[in-house]
């Protein structure tokens, strides 16, 4: 039974598109080879129909890989060199310009609308030396679009040329490999003094490119293995010790095989991958940035203010505590001088009652002589006191008068002298007896009440004694 498209689909897929024939093979996710190498005769001529080549291969085999990688061997390809000292410490869009301008000036032709990748192969005596892929970014664009309509992602589009391993051998510490493309020649060597070195020469911008190859070749000089790489054209090159012509089916597939080992598994490739990740509008950057920093500064000062109108509410609050604190501590000690007040008059008046007290009770033993004395001199003609009982705590005096008003004239001469012995004397009770014509006598009591020692030593206060 076979399994639906979605289990069968890849997890990578490298093409191979040159302008004759198109190649392909499928891989695992770990760059091993899944499927036999599979050949289409779909040819693109030009980098602008790459995505033309595209749909009809896609219609013309079974699914692409989740991630597919393009070599095009028409490929806008350069190495050039800048000044040490003119990139040093530059890096990003800054390094970006800088290759630009540099390969305007060699070409003599406008970076224009193209999209440019680039990698840098190393440095000696005062250069530093680059790698550049270039294609035009609607042309990547649509590229890209075809792929994902497909449902594949981009991985990477790039030259044939300059795959940064040997094809015949590993473990050799030097090697040198001349690759001939149908319209480039690249010469790339690994030393242990020079690193990687790569020198591409566009044939028809160096009709004389085998003499500056062998001029290359002096300059690298002795290594341990040497290769030469063949497209499907003859040409003269030097002896090595490995020859692969890519018309060989199976030279083709090992040189397909190292590609992918090399892109799948490195985590850094060496060579100037083209993709899909659009290109930030400089413009649209600087005026996002603008916004995202004056947002920042609206936010800053916002919360600056924010923070100020809570340190003010806090310290208002804080205040108005202190003052309800301070109000209630005012009250607390208004209170406190009253109670001062009172307890220094108490204290005032006991000491005052050290010598009062024994005075008084002195004068209070001798309340009853004084009350008859009293009694016998307050008595007015014609009244008779019969009798003085103690009732309910107090006095009551009781006699009898000729006249109604004699137990009034009694009690109103008692109050002032009995008052200073603790006593208060009260308005006299009278009873008409009519024993006599034209009334009288009168019966009478008068109820002297005892304020007893307190009320005698209040009166002591006021009157000393």
């Amino acid at each position: 039974m076979k399994l639906p498209q979605f289990f069968s689909r890849p997890s990578h897929t490298l093409l191979y598109i040159t302008e004759v024939k198109t190649f392909r093979i499928d891989t695992d996710r770990k760059g091993a080879i899944t499927d036999a190498l599979n050949v289409f005769d779909i040819d693109c001529d030009k980098a602008g129909k790459l995505p033309t080549a595209l749909e009809q291969i896609i219609s013309e085999s079974p699914p692409l890989g989740r991630k597919v990688w393009v070599f095009y061997v028409r490929l806008n390809t350069h190495a050039l060199s800048l000044p040490s000292a003119q990139v040093e410490g530059i890096e990003g869009d800054m390094l970006e310009q800088a290759l630009q301008f540099e390969y305007e000036a060699m070409t003599g032709r406008s970076i224009g609308k193209n999209r440019l990748a680039y990698c840098f192969l190393g440095s000696d005596e005062d250069m530093s030396h680059y790698w550049l892929n270039l294609i035009a970014e609607e042309t990547l664009a649509d590229t890209a679009a075809v792929l994902k309509k497909a449902g594949c992602a981009l991985a990477g589009l790039s030259h044939p040329g300059g795959l940064p391993v040997l094809l015949s051998e590993d473990g050799k510490s030097s090697w040198w490999r001349i690759e001939c493309w149908s319209t480039t020649v690249f010469a790339l060597a690994k030393t242990p003094d020079q690193g990687m070195t790569l020198q591409i020469m566009i044939k028809e911008q160096h009709p004389q490119w085998h003499e500056e190859l062998d001029q290359w070749l002096l300059e690298i000089g002795a290594v341990d293995k040497t290769e030469v790489l063949l497209n499907n054209q003859i040409e003269f090159t030097p002896e090595s010790d490995a020859k692969f012509h890519l018309t060989d089916e199976a030279a083709l597939t090992q040189w397909l095989a190292h590609w992918a080992k090399h892109l799948i598994k490195q985590d850094a490739v060496g060579v100037p991958l083209l993709n899909p990740k659009a290109p930030i509008n400089r413009e649209l950057f600087y005026m996002i940035g603008s916004g995202v920093s004056a947002a920042l500064l609206c936010v800053g000062h916002g919360a600056w203010l924010l923070y100020q109108t809570q340190d003010y509410e806090y310290k208002t609050e804080a205040l108005t505590q202190a003052e309800q604190d301070l109000k209630v501590y005012r009250e607390s000690v208004y209170k406190n001088q009253q109670e001062i007040g009172k307890l220094e008059k108490k204290i005032k008046t006991l000491q005052g009652n050290v010598d009062l007290v024994p005075k008084a009770l002195s004068a209070f033993k001798a309340r009853p002589a004084a009350l008859l004395k009293h009694l016998a001199v307050a008595s007015p003609d014609d009244l008779l006191i019969e009798s003085v009982e103690v009732v309910n705590g107090g006095l009551r005096v009781s006699g009898v008068a000729l006249e109604a008003d004699l137990p009034n004239r009694l009690s109103n001469r008692l109050e002032p002298v009995l008052s200073t012995l603790g006593w208060r004397v009260n308005a006299p009770s009278k009873k008409d007896m009519v024993l006599l014509e034209g009334g009288g006598p009168w019966e009478f009591s008068v109820m002297i009440d005892d304020n007893g020692l307190s009320g005698f030593i209040e009166h002591a206060e006021q009157t000393p004694l």
